[in-house]
């Protein structure tokens, strides 16, 4: 008899991580199986999907990110102390559940000291490194990295000034989880991290990707999605989306721009598309036009739009497995990208697309060219991508991979 699964995740369709939890969510109810996603805050209209007192989240979420000012770094990216929650133990232990399985829940859902009390078997999906990590959701992947070699107050990055939260957010996890929890990390990237880290060597770890809905995400006819979107029917077209648009400096929009003018010299007409927040005054990336899709949401929105493009471009500086990549290959699409973080598990090299060498603009615009030629002639890449996904990350793949781990931790 399949377990009672409960899943947590702060939120339900606000970027990546959430997606990818609730895709979980679906695929196992769909299976049959007997799950639940509690999240802090939900998006997607979904019944089967309970959230936490509002009041109390905001409240949380407000006190949690309020900390985070007693540090200042020149890294900016996004940081959670995780001093405050939303959701506590107590609640989660007399839930009915056979296991837990952790998402991404910090930003006021749930605190390090309430996971630590949680008594039931816990697997966690990994969606990039904060688990293992200070405050950081991505650190710096060098060789003396502190999540690698454990929070000092020698290690300090000389740049950080204010109280060091990384190091007690570090050491607030190494007291609370005193009991091993069973990570699955989605890459093979971020399996090897998992066990680089100090915080969790030696603890279990699997390597299970994310689920992409096979029927949700399919190729669809490319003319009809153009003519939706106001796009030209001929022109050859790249798409970058993000959640967090073209100034989130990890998703790499700068590299791509910097990349446009060499594919631009063997397509001159090219056009950019790009999907994500509210757009800059600019209508124009490297002397070629952009087309400002702005923010999409829900599964056919995305399906639209990535049948809209010739080739979806992913130049990401780091990622662990990004969902834009997964669906566009899922629809039919090659991507183009670094070849960094998980990005190798999804894409084959000249197969589904292209895997250019880190951060060589050249190498990237060289990609971009060859999936071009590609989309717009034989089509063998966007064929492979559809095989590929539909064989590695389906639901049915991976699901039951997820129900023979939970039966392997649980016994």
């Amino acid at each position: 008899m399949p377990p009672r699964v409960l899943h947590l995740s702060t939120y339900d369709a606000n970027g990546g991580a959430a997606r990818a939890a609730y895709g979980l969510h679906r695929g196992m109810v769909e299976a049959g199986v007997q799950s639940r996603l509690v999240v802090g805050q939900s998006g997607t209209g979904d019944p089967s999907v309970r959230h936490v007192n509002r009041a109390r989240f905001r409240a949380a979420s407000e006190l949690d990110r309020g900390l985070r000012r007693l540090q200042v770094s020149p890294n900016t990216a996004w940081r959670s102390p995780a001093r405050f929650g939303a959701l506590s133990a107590d609640w989660i232990n007399a839930s009915g559940a056979d296991i837990v399985n952790l998402h991404w829940v910090t930003d006021g859902f749930l605190s390090v000291r309430e996971i630590g009390r949680i008594t039931k078997p816990i697997v966690w999906s990994l969606v990039d490194m904060w688990p293992f990590s200070g405050t950081e959701h991505y650190g710096a992947d060098t060789a003396d990295a502190r999540w690698r070699a454990g929070y000092t107050r020698e290690n300090r990055s000389p740049g950080d000034s204010g109280i060091d939260l990384d190091r007690l957010t570090w050491e607030r996890k190494s007291r609370a989880w005193t009991r091993p929890m069973h990570v699955v990390a989605a890459s093979t990237w971020m399996h090897d991290r998992v066990e680089a880290s100090a915080l969790f060597r030696g603890w279990p770890v699997t390597r299970i990707p994310h689920v992409i809905d096979s029927t949700a995400f399919q190729p669809a006819d490319q003319r009809q999605a153009r003519s939706r979107l106001a796009l030209p029917a001929d022109r050859p077209v790249v798409l970058f989306m993000s959640s967090g648009g073209i100034t989130d400096d990890r998703k790499g929009w700068d590299l791509l721009r910097g990349a446009l003018p060499h594919v631009q010299e063997a397509y001159p007409d090219l056009l950019v598309a790009v999907a994500g927040p509210a757009a800059p005054d600019s209508t124009s990336a490297a002397g070629m036009p952009i087309v400002w899709l702005g923010h999409v949401a829900g599964d056919a929105a995305l399906r639209e739009t990535y049948a809209a493009a010739d080739v979806v471009a992913v130049p990401s500086r780091e990622d662990n497995m990004p969902l834009v990549a997964m669906e566009a290959q899922t629809s039919g699409r090659p991507v183009v990208a670094f070849r960094i973080g998980g990005l190798p598990d999804i894409v084959e090299h000249g197969v589904t697309g292209y895997l250019a060498s880190p951060f060589d603009l050249d190498d990237m615009a060289t990609g971009l060219q060859r999936s071009l030629e590609d989309s717009r002639s034989e089509r063998r890449w966007s064929t492979a991508s559809r095989a590929r996904a539909v064989r590695t990350w389906s639901p049915e793949t991976v699901v039951a991979e997820y129900l023979a781990l939970y039966d392997s931790v649980m016994a």
